[in-house]
């Protein structure tokens, strides 16, 4: 593997070349990517032609700030009440969103056991603009697959040029950890529905995991909602320990799924990770609180936030500091719009999100006063995303092309450890809103190049 500086390439990511090109050529690797990927919600003529590689200390950085950043918000969203409900008026929280609440210390062990934030590499690093958390995050199982392609295509060589871990592996160790606790053999129901996922014929999304997780004696099963009630076992006991939730509540609302069945295999002793706390330490009015600093955070902690943390208040009525500024936040954002995003608190896909030097001043206008009457919404400080180079194939030698992008980067924590890493990008380089849907993002993968 070689390695060189190009100057609009921002070091964090380094500049590695693989020192010998896969002998598929590049309709082969186009193919292995699209057979990988086959129905499972990619719909892609070009393709990336090589993973994003990143030096080892890069990923490290990535993953353990990521790690410490979750544990951080699971803090202080714990301590922000002693119960769900509590938690939920702390964050001004619809209740009829939350309805799936299990027991207490279910909820706080598990909250946050799977999540991926999204991050930028700024300036100086990474900064991380928001964090997912719970089983319903998307890429997932795109991140697994588009990963075990990578390996394919490089196999031939022996030793593979970069460290790429196994996303379901990483979730499996999570399911083991949580049986052994339950004192329950190994099981876990899969819990999601084609209804999700646009354009997808079979099961194979979801199939997937079931099939790895069969091949390290796990019990494992699918089951669409209206589905979920024969799972149950002649003793009314649900069959299996784990569920893992691949839904939301707002998404199987809008899809009009009834969510009894869930409520029953809970109350039969299924526990369905992660729990419904998950989407409260997601609420992105929790990273506002951390930003802003609370009074029993450490040094430590009130450190790292300032690392790896953009600028992030709750928007109110209220006056705020801003880089040694006393000010008032509505007239901050009214007067700054290019140094800010708007966020609404709960939001999926890149909605509810207005970035501040692509908005009409009078778009902005108005989302600024509905945010300061609603109360439900964050302003962060707007970080330009760092480039680094790519390649892109349409599977011919003349249509594969460097590029320099600007990826938005999704590292998956497991259990606090990483479980590899999501990207996001336009081809043109271009930054933005970047989304698994509707968006027209290229997808891909970080490693960590050895």
């Amino acid at each position: 593997m070689t390695t060189h500086a190009t100057p609009q390439h921002h070091p964090w990511f380094g500049s590695y070349a693989l020192a010998r090109p896969p002998r598929l050529g590049a309709a082969g690797v186009r193919d292995v990517l699209l057979r990988e990927m086959d129905d499972i919600g990619f719909h892609q003529d070009l393709v990336s032609a090589r993973p994003l590689l990143v030096p080892p200390r890069s990923a490290a950085e990535l993953y353990g700030a990521a790690a410490r950043l979750l544990a951080l918000l699971r803090k202080a969203l714990l301590a922000s009440g002693p119960t769900p409900r509590h938690r939920m008026a702390a964050l001004g929280a619809d209740e009829s969103l939350h309805p799936l609440f299990t027991d207490d210390r279910t909820e706080e062990r598990y909250c946050a056991c799977m999540a991926r934030p999204d991050a930028v590499i700024g300036e100086h690093g990474p900064q991380f603009l928001e964090f997912n958390v719970g089983g319903a995050v998307g890429g997932a199982v795109h991140t697994h697959m588009l990963t075990r392609a990578w390996r394919h295509v490089h196999a031939d060589g022996g030793r593979l040029p970069f460290d790429a871990p196994s996303l379901f592996g990483a979730r499996r160790r999570v399911f083991a950890t949580a049986c052994e606790e339950l004192r329950r053999a190994p099981g876990v129901a899969l819990l999601g529905t084609l209804r999700d996922l646009p354009g997808v014929r079979t099961t194979r999304y979801f199939d997937a995991e079931v099939h790895h997780l069969r091949r390290h004696g796990f019990a494992a099963e699918f089951f669409e909602p209206e589905e979920l009630d024969r799972g149950h076992g002649p003793d009314g006991r649900f069959r299996y320990p784990l569920g893992l939730r691949h839904f939301t509540v707002t998404e199987w609302r809008r899809h009009g799924i009834d969510l009894a069945p869930v409520r029953r295999a809970l109350d039969a002793g299924c526990t369905f990770l992660a729990p419904q706390t998950a989407f409260l330490v997601s609420n992105k009015k929790v990273l506002g609180w951390v930003s802003e600093g609370l009074p029993w955070m450490t040094a430590a902690e009130r450190a790292l936030v300032r690392r790896y943390l953009p600028w992030t208040r709750v928007v109110s009525d209220r006056r705020v500091t801003w880089r040694r500024r006393d000010t008032g936040l509505g007239e901050l954002l009214l007067h700054r719009q290019r140094r800010f995003v708007l966020k609404k608190a709960v939001g999926m896909c890149g909605d509810g999100v207005l970035l501040g030097p692509s908005t009409d001043p009078a778009v902005w206008r108005r989302a600024v006063e509905a945010a300061l009457r609603d109360e439900d919404s964050i302003a962060q400080e707007y970080v330009e995303a760092g480039r680094c180079a790519a390649e892109v194939t349409d599977g011919t030698e003349s249509g594969t092309r460097p590029a320099t992008i600007a990826p938005l980067l999704g590292p998956y924590v497991m259990a606090g450890r990483p479980a590899g890493c999501l990207v996001r990008y336009f081809a043109d380089g271009t930054s933005g809103i970047v989304s698994m849907y509707g968006h027209g993002a290229l997808i891909n993968v970080l490693l960590a190049a050895r």
